[in-house]
């Protein structure tokens, strides 16, 4: 048996520990533990298929790659997970092996100021077995760079990949480029490992290896960061398609109430000149139709058509709606946009007003003032319960209740951004706070 013999299984054993960093979270199959056991135990039997009697740099890089490309469709076999997440999580995996494997080889050559012990793995040489104080050090030196890289990067990289999630990879093109760049790199380190470069070169090499690896991870993650990101934008857009045709649609029904209303109330006046109505029951009837015939006016349109039909939502949920508002600060802003704001703001307060027993204290309150150069609108409404908050500062979706703060939010946010504003959320004393200030556009 050959030192070389004793790393093929080493490597084996490593990619696996990374491979399990990554993947231990997706979608699991069916007898999951014997799979991945059954797995590690064919990988670990293929790498004593290679003879050992070849001593070159070509010949370790086919052996390594090879045994990586094997471990994928085990992956496979373990995860219920489409390809391309495998290859991004075998990937990212490799990429730390051998992320572990040069910071142990740094460490290990800096303690004993030559070429680490690790490389003379890949000769030839019959094995000797022999155990001392010094060997038994630098195996641990070996074991800690590797639980500590590793750990370094379950905390930077492996924990983003979350329980059950699609990673949505769509560039397989980047992702592939990033894989050729993880070739690259270890095929240049197999042959500064075959060809002996002096003891400053070869500290050099291992640095730029471990910024290589760092750099391909984050390339990596950032794909996915992207794609979250794109995906996130797209059901963005497509609520706001829905919004806007919503928009025109409330247009048409708020004005054929108005006219249907108008008409109503004189039509009743009629009746009850020509028939002795008393004037109480004409009152009354007036006041019922008044109901729906609340029109708030704000100076601005498209807002006064939004509050009008939300207020009429309120009033049917018993919910107290106030409004402050100079709607001409607003005239700038696209309908579509407007709507999408206001609506889906004041569609929040209600679902959080409506939890809250007491009618008297279902309040929602809408301000628009001008600031100086600046636009302040503030949105309050009372709630029961509590509110958590995520990383971003946004509400948490509570458990039964998906439209609570959710996409709703992430809508509001697209268009404060688009118009170069800012959106900030709080909670005090049981009332919750939506505050947004956009800048006064600069007149031509």
């Amino acid at each position: 048996m050959t030192y070389f013999d004793i790393y093929k299984v080493l490597f084996v054993v490593e990619l696996l520990a990374a491979e399990f960093l990554f993947t231990f979270r997706l979608k699991k199959r069916k007898y999951y533990p014997i799979r991945f056991a059954a797995s590690c135990l064919a990988l670990i039997g293929l790498s004593f298929a290679f003879p050992s009697n070849i001593n070159a740099a070509w010949y370790s890089c086919v052996v390594f790659f090879t045994l990586f490309a094997v471990s994928l469709p085990l992956l496979l076999l373990c995860y219920k997970e489409k390809f391309e997440n495998i290859f991004f999580c075998g990937l990212a995996s490799y990429t730390t092996q051998h992320f572990a494997y040069e910071v142990a080889n740094l460490l290990l050559s800096a303690i004993l100021q030559t070429r680490s012990p690790i490389l003379g793995m890949y000769g030839d040489e019959k094995i000797i077995l022999t155990f001392s104080d010094e060997t038994f050090l630098l195996a641990l030196v070996y074991l800690l760079c590797y639980f500590t890289s590793y750990w370094v990067m379950f905390l930077c990289f492996a924990r983003k990949v979350k329980k059950g999630q699609d990673l949505h990879i769509k560039s397989r093109s980047l992702l592939s480029l990033l894989g050729v760049g993880l070739l690259v790199n270890i095929v240049l380190n197999s042959l500064v490992v075959y060809y002996d470069f002096e003891f400053v070169s070869n500290l050099i090499h291992y640095m730029a290896n471990i910024l290589c690896c760092v750099l391909l991870l984050y390339a990596q993650f950032t794909l996915i960061h992207n794609e979250e990101l794109q995906n996130r934008i797209n059901v963005i857009q497509q609520l706001w398609s829905k919004e806007k045709k919503q928009y025109e649609i409330s247009k048409d029904n708020i004005d054929t109430i108005n006219r249907k209303c108008h008409d109503m109330r004189y039509q009743i006046r009629e009746i009850g000149k020509h028939n002795n109505i008393s004037s109480n029951v004409v009152n009354e009837i007036e006041q019922s139709i008044k109901l729906y015939d609340t029109t708030i006016k704000t100076g601005n349109e498209p807002l006064d058509i939004i509050l009008t039909e939300k207020n009429l939502t309120c009033s049917n949920e018993h919910i107290s709606l106030t409004a402050i508002a100079d709607g001409k600060l607003l005239s700038f802003i696209e309908e579509a946009d407007l709507y999408s704001l206001f609506g889906n703001a004041i569609d929040n307060a209600i679902e959080a007003v409506k939890k809250v027993e007491n009618y008297d204290e279902r309040i929602i309150s809408l301000k628009i003032k001008e600031i100086g150069e600046i636009i302040s609108i503030s949105i309050s409404n009372t709630y029961a319960g509590e509110i958590k908050f995520d990383e971003q500062g946004f509400p948490v979706t509570s458990k039964g209740d998906s439209n609570y703060h959710g996409f709703g939010v992430r809508s509001i946010q697209y268009v404060v951004d688009k118009y170069h504003g800012d959106l900030s959320i709080m909670t005090n004393n049981h009332l919750f706070y939506l505050n947004i200030i956009i800048p006064k556009p600069v007149s031509k």
